[in-house]
Parts: structure tokens; sequence; C-alpha cells
């Protein structure tokens, strides 16, 4: 997960390869953080401090080989409408308030999905129960039938604003975060395999976020009657004190 990288190639002559991710241009929070952070490793942080919900009859999760870092795939069960609601967990480091008290936060992370245009993808801080349809809350979304993703911010069930940030391709990974600055504000990036970064912003509707008991979650569901995989490389994510 490079922010900015440059790597200086010599069997071939001197080369320099710059890598930046879609985090290196967004602001980040004060050092004074509670910060989360998880590569997906066979030791994943996930089994820590992740509680996952049952929607439909779920997914299962399995760890892929191959990858340095780890992977994790959580394979749904079959039926239209199977997944799960996977909320990180405030008896551990990550808190389940990061967007009270109108704190600034980030959350960012790498994934991909075997077909997004039948699938749906929740992303970012929402009620952990709110399943696929939080009315509060700053999150990425891919919606089921779109194969879109966006950035999406709602308060106080005041109708949400939204902004597409691109396209998802089957098995394709892609990396997508946001920043929220305490107040009214969201910007948001996304970059594909190409690697150019996109982005997007919007304003949080209504009143702010400040009432509202939001969690670092993660929920996604599949589209219609056939098994779904959706892959998760990291996954980062923390709110100013």
């Amino acid at each position: 997960m490079p922010l900015n990288i440059e790597v200086t190639q010599f069997p071939n002559g001197i080369g320099t390869v710059k890598d930046n991710s879609v985090l290196s241009s967004l602001p980040l929070p004060t050092p004074a953080v509670d910060l989360g952070f998880d590569d997906c490793g066979a030791a994943s942080l996930l089994d820590l401090i992740a509680t996952g919900t049952v929607i439909g009859a779920g997914a299962v999760l399995s760890q892929l080989a191959g990858f340095a870092s780890g992977v994790r795939r959580y394979t749904t069960a079959g039926a239209d409408g199977d997944g799960l609601a996977i909320g990180f967990d405030q008896a551990t480091a990550a808190p389940d308030n990061m967007v009270v008290n109108a704190a600034p936060v980030w959350f960012g992370l790498r994934f991909r999905v075997d077909d997004p245009v039948e699938f749906t993808l929740l992303a970012g801080f929402f009620p952990d129960a709110s399943a696929l349809a939080p009315t509060d809350g700053i999150f990425l979304r891919c919606a089921d039938a779109t194969g879109v993703l966006e950035i999406v911010s709602v308060a106080a069930a005041a109708a949400e604003s939204a902004t597409a940030l691109g396209t998802l391709q089957a098995d394709t990974w892609y990396e997508a975060a946001f920043y929220y600055d305490g107040i009214d504000k969201v910007a948001a990036q996304f970059s594909g395999p190409d690697g150019v970064i996109g982005g997007g912003g919007n304003v949080i509707p209504g009143a702010n976020l400040t009432a509202v008991q939001v969690q670092p979650s993660i929920n996604f569901a599949a589209g219609e009657a056939v098994a779904k995989n959706f892959d998760l490389d990291w996954v980062l994510f923390g709110g100013a004190r």
C-alpha cells in the first residue's frame, strides 16, 4: 500500500518508476488518531477485531494462496442477497464512534469483485446494523446492477449525496479511499490497474454526523442467485480523537 514511492531500476540502465496510491493525495488527520490497519495476512486482524453479521445465508471466508501479504476471499452462499456485514468492534483498538464529535476521519481499501454488476458493496463509516441501506454515514458503494463505485454521504436520513468515481471491471484490483473533514465535506480517490487516479467529492447533506454512532464497516451481498467472490487485500481507517 504505497503512498509515494520511487523505485530506481538498474539491470537495464537507470530509470525511476513512480507509484502513487489513492491515499497520497488526500489529507490525513493529526497523528493523535485511532487507527486500524489490516493487510489481510494469515494472522489477519479481521479475525480479532471484526464481527460479521450474516446477510441472507452469509458468505464463506478463505485465505488465497500466492499473495505475499495475504488476501481474504469471501464467497457468498449462492442465493440472491447472501453476504456479510463486517463491523469493527468498539472493544478493540477500532472504536465504534469515529465520526462522532465532528472528528476528521479517513478510510481506504484494496479489493476486487468477480462480478461487480451483480454485487452490492459498502465500505466506510455507517451504523453496523444498517446492512445495505444506511441512512447515516460516509461510505464507498457499488450498488447492485450498476458496477459503478460511488462515494456516498448521508446524514439524519436526508437525501443522500452520491458521486460516481469509476466503473469496476470483473476480477480487477482497485484501491479506493476517502477523507471527511469533520464538518461537512468529503473527498475521495479511486485507482485501477492502469494506475490512473480519479476522484470526486460531495457535501454531507442536512446536519453533519456529530450525533450519530457509526462504525468502520464493510458490508456486501450478491445481486443474483450465483455465488460471488469478494477479495480484500488491505483495509485502513482512522479518525482524529
